[in-house]
């Protein structure tokens, strides 16, 4: 059993974090932004002093301004970007591409923007991941303020992937069987933005396929790494250290699911495939118009209905010209929550100054869905 006391200091420590800077930085010389993080809470053992400091720490998250709802016409187009091309798998899963002349720059991304086309609907003959993945670092805090599909409020890259830190310095694991693939630097090849984008990094093929397509996992900003490339790893093997190679400014570790082929534009939320801790569970939705086009960049709030906790925020997925970002064939989600405490929560969304509330019942260890479907876009009024 982890000692409550390591926790607790584990996680004042990690609040420290929130004065600090957030785990991954954009390409552009920007000012480094603060990260939101928040602890375990585990049941049962979750003690009156960690229970104090989650508060503080979910304070601090529901503390976060509220983006102005200034949505923009579906016809807008997206912003002009012509990277250089994503790590996209070769022949060779185990290869990155070559390193661009020209490192590309970060788009304009655009928060409560109507999509000018269909969202993916979820498909009923195909399962969820349904948790198949131990948590690589199952006593660490996570960093919610810069969610998969995010840009941290317009201050980063498209977020492929859930940044978590543990002060103790402890090793994350595998989350599944399978076999190494990656285990050096990216300094000559790029596997993600740019080269030198991870650092230090590890990709594990998975020994299972999911829906007959090849899983990797990959460890990004490691040090101290424990496997070599061929090497056959079993859940729970030691991997690495997190670390601040690469692009992060504080030590963790960027953990991505790539469904598919080894490829940068191929990840899927991990909040949806890492088991929940005890006694919590995962929220997956969709924040749609009645025409089934997405909202991206949305704020959506959670409140539990029982008051028992502040409030939580996520934001639906962002896109990009590269549609970096997938949800799951089943589920079709554009945002996700947790791991949130088993209960009844109301979820909240203000959009064209309408707003729109959901009830979301979350049980222990299961999934749930919600969908909010909103009116048709408002085209402004000319000013007179």
């Amino acid at each position: 059993m982890y000692r409550v006391q390591h926790r607790f200091v584990a996680v004042l420590v990690l609040f420290q974090l929130i004065i600090l800077s957030v785990g991954c930085q954009e390409l552009s010389s920007a000012k480094q932004a603060t990260p939101t993080v928040v602890a375990r809470d585990d049941s049962p053992g979750f003690t009156p002093e960690i229970k104090a400091i989650s508060t503080l720490l979910a304070t601090a998250i529901a503390l976060q301004p509220t983006a102005t709802v200034t949505p923009l016409p579906s016809i807008t187009p997206a912003p002009t970007f012509t990277p250089s091309p994503t790590a996209k798998a070769t022949a060779i899963v185990a290869q990155g591409l070559p390193c661009p002349v020209i490192p590309p720059e970060k788009p304009d991304y655009l928060s409560y923007y109507l999509a000018p086309n269909p969202w993916p609907y979820p498909d009923p003959s195909v399962s969820p991941p349904a948790f198949p993945l131990v948590d690589p670092l199952p006593f660490a805090a996570r960093n919610v303020g810069y969610p998969y599909g995010s840009d941290g409020s317009g201050r980063y890259l498209l977020h492929n992937g859930l940044d978590m830190a543990h002060d103790e310095d402890e090793f994350a694991v595998a989350a599944a069987d399978g076999t190494v693939i990656v285990a050096r630097d990216d300094v000559d090849e790029m596997f993600g933005w740019r080269c030198d984008w991870y650092g230090q990094l590890v990709i594990i093929q998975l020994d299972e396929a999911f829906q007959g397509e090849p899983v990797y996992l990959l460890y990004g900003h490691v040090s101290d790494v424990q496997v070599k490339e061929g090497q056959r790893v079993r859940r729970g093997d030691p991997i690495a250290r997190e670390g601040a190679a690469g692009v992060a400014t504080v030590p963790h570790l960027h953990f991505e699911v790539r469904v598919g082929e080894n490829a940068f534009d191929a990840t899927r939320n991990p909040l949806l495939w890492i088991e929940p801790w005890p006694g919590s569970g995962i929220i997956a939705g969709r924040l749609l118009d009645t025409d089934g086009r997405p909202w991206q960049g949305v704020t959506v709030t959670l409140i539990d209905r029982r008051g028992n906790a502040p409030f939580l925020n996520t934001w639906t997925y962002l896109d990009d010209p590269d549609h970096l970002i997938q949800p799951d064939l089943a589920l079709g989600e554009n945002f996700v929550f947790g791991p949130v405490e088993a209960g009844s929560y109301d979820l909240h969304v203000q959009v064209q100054g309408v707003e729109y509330r959901q009830r979301v019942d979350v049980s222990d260890g299961k999934l749930a869905t919600v969908e909010i479907v909103t009116e048709a876009y408002k085209t402004p009024t000319p000013a007179p």
